[in-house]
């Protein structure tokens, strides 16, 4: 079978979809690089039934989610086969993010990705393995030439895992582009998902969009619950929203597949106004510079606030994704007359399902709120087209307009010094505004400390956790990057990580004994190195950051009888600890 090319064509308003969606979906893509996606080339990277605990394009904290998640029955372990021949063409082994993980470079033209492997085939592990000490790092980033590891459609390359950042057992499955290295949802490669499952829609938003705009007469946003099953949603217990003035909206939805229960995301939003398209988005790529642009794509307060993502109507003006397509003046809506307006919104899982939400909007031209909205005196605004700067006692602020998706009234406080704090609490505007990129802060202390190099700048969470963001002394002050507005305050760490035995603290290992762990743990400015020895040589520990845990696989390097283990581990701020231990290994 010949690649299929995909081609974008919006839904007609004169189609009701369900007959049809499928077909129109795949016609979608065209216009946005008429790609062409092989349906026939790869096979499953499992020899199981695929079932999905994440979709591409899920929405995530801060990305959107860049593959899928095949789920692996709760286990480590399984066989993952290479779903086309190729070469490997990158080896990746982190303790946090993808963890271990093998990208496939085939001659198509795509390249296919694997990750949180719990380890990989025996003739990979084992050059990885000399690589590991050859560079003496757990952490590898290499890139073997083409030479090194051709593999065969359907050769088993790899385990399922759960290192790195995973949070269970499951494959996290990747096709990219490979000229730009660009994702592509992977169902567009034809692997085979049941979903016979209609997109859930849950709430409703809508968003004043402008001065003197009002909602149901208020001019702040309104939530609303959707009630429905099948293919109609309908306002729960509301039948008719009254607008006046410029608004906007944002939608709650998730889509479920066969016989899985997780929350996955939907494939295309589309919004119509009395018949005509004003909004359409769907999720065929995203590329990597782009996902964190998520945080102005979903109402980012409400989900700081309620933990609940809306996906809004409207761009802000420094909003660079390229997802969206055919949005009508940057998803924002205005009626000027006093009339009755229909808007619906089509909501297509990848399968084609179908749900839709029909809103009766009661525009009301002429009425204006008087509500200015509660700004404090103390405010300056900051434009996304400049150097914002901002200073107050013991405190300096430079933020780049790249930094925000559009312009705002920054807001600063301070609050007392906290317990065991070396610094007022500096209330940086709020954390229900998101911030696209690194910006400066360059904090004073209220007391000094007699060692500068141990302080460091923190922010405080609604929980009352500290997040560390380091910083280095500079000009009496303490200069960090941050990428979150909230609550800072400088701290000092004068504290060395902690380090404990698993199963070691007898010192007795047997022969049989297959590992050897140990737990390194840092709460305040989080560990920054590592190292292991054994005899005197350097050992290779994995870390798995998630459980504080180091491991150590033991191999012929642990030596009948006395062997001499060391690790030294630092922080952040350079404390250290040094944990030294006599290993007796058995016959």
């Amino acid at each position: 079978m010949f690649p299929i090319t995909i081609m974008k064509l919006y839904h007609p308003k004169k189609y009701s979809l369900p007959s049809l969606v499928l077909f129109f979906l795949f016609l979608s893509l065209f216009a946005r690089g008429q790609q062409e996606y092989p349906m026939d080339y790869f096979r499953s990277p499992v020899d199981f039934r695929i079932l999905l605990s994440g979709t591409f394009g899920e929405l995530r904290a801060g990305h959107f989610h860049s593959g899928m998640d095949i789920k692996t029955g709760g286990v480590s372990g399984k066989n993952i086969y290479a779903v086309a021949d190729g070469y490997i063409s990158r080896i990746k082994v982190s303790a946090t993010g993808f963890g271990k993980t093998l990208y496939i470079t085939h001659p198509n033209g795509f390249v296919s990705v694997y990750a949180h492997l719990s380890r990989f085939d025996d003739r990979i592990a084992s050059w990885v393995k000399q690589k590991h000490y050859e560079y003496e790092s757990f952490e590898l980033n290499i890139f073997p030439p083409r030479e090194t590891f051709p593999v065969e459609k359907g050769e088993v390359i790899a385990f399922s895992g759960n290192t790195g950042g995973s949070n269970g057992p499951h494959l996290h499955f990747e096709m990219r582009l490979e000229s730009t290295q660009t994702p592509v949802n992977p169902l567009l490669f034809g692997f085979e998902v049941k979903d016979y499952i209609r997109p859930e829609i849950n709430w409703l938003k809508v968003i004043p969009a402008g001065p003197g705009s009002l909602v149901d007469g208020k001019a702040e946003a309104k939530v609303y619950r959707i009630d429905g099953w099948g293919a109609e949603h309908r306002i729960k217990n509301h039948d008719t929203i009254t607008v006046s003035g410029d608004f906007s909206l944002a939608v709650n939805t998730i889509d479920k597949l066969n016989d899985a229960n997780n929350k996955n995301g939907v494939y295309s939003i589309t919004l119509y106004a009395d018949g005509e398209q004003v909004y359409y988005h769907d999720l065929e790529t995203i590329d990597f510079i782009e996902t964190r642009y998520i945080n102005s794509f979903i109402d980012y307060g409400e989900y700081v606030e309620n933990k609940r993502r809306y996906q809004r109507t409207e761009i802000d003006p420094n909003n660079k994704l390229s997802i969206y397509a055919e949005v009508e003046n940057m998803g924002i809506l205005s009626f000027t007359d006093s009339s009755l307006h229909r808007l619906e919104y089509v909501i297509v899982d990848f399968a084609g399902n179908v749900s839709k939400l029909p809103i009766i909007i009661q525009s009301i031209a002429g009425i204006n709120s008087t509500h200015k909205g509660n700004i404090p005196e103390e405010t300056v605004h900051f434009s996304i087209d400049q150097l914002n700067s901002f200073s107050a006692e013991n405190i300096e602020i430079s933020l780049p307009g790249s930094c925000l998706y559009r312009d705002l009234c920054f807001e600063y406080e301070h609050a007392a010094i906290p317990d065991g704090g070396f610094s007022r609490v500096h209330r940086i505007h709020n954390d229900r505004t998101a911030v696209h990129k690194y910006f400066t802060v360059k904090v004073v202390p209220d007391s000094l400390a007699v060692d500068t190099d141990k302080l460091l700048l923190a922010r405080i969470t609604d929980k009352g956790d500290y997040i560390s963001y380091g910083g280095k002394w500079e000009d009496g002050g303490l200069k960090a990057s941050i990428r979150s507005f909230g609550n800072y305050v400088i701290l000092i760490d004068t504290l060395p990580p902690e380090v404990s035995s698993v199963n070691i603290s007898s010192g007795q290992i047997k022969a049989d004994r297959k590992t050897l762990k140990v737990k390194i743990k840092d709460d305040q400015s989080g560990i920054k190195r590592f190292r292991a020895t054994l005899n005197g040589d350097w050992l290779l520990m994995e870390y798995d950051a998630k459980k504080n845990l180091l491991i150590y696989n033991i191999d012929e390097r642990l030596k009948k009888g006395e062997n001499e283990f060391r690790l030294e581990v630092t922080d952040q701020r350079g404390n250290r600890t040094v944990f030294e231990k006599v290993l007796e290994r058995g016959d």
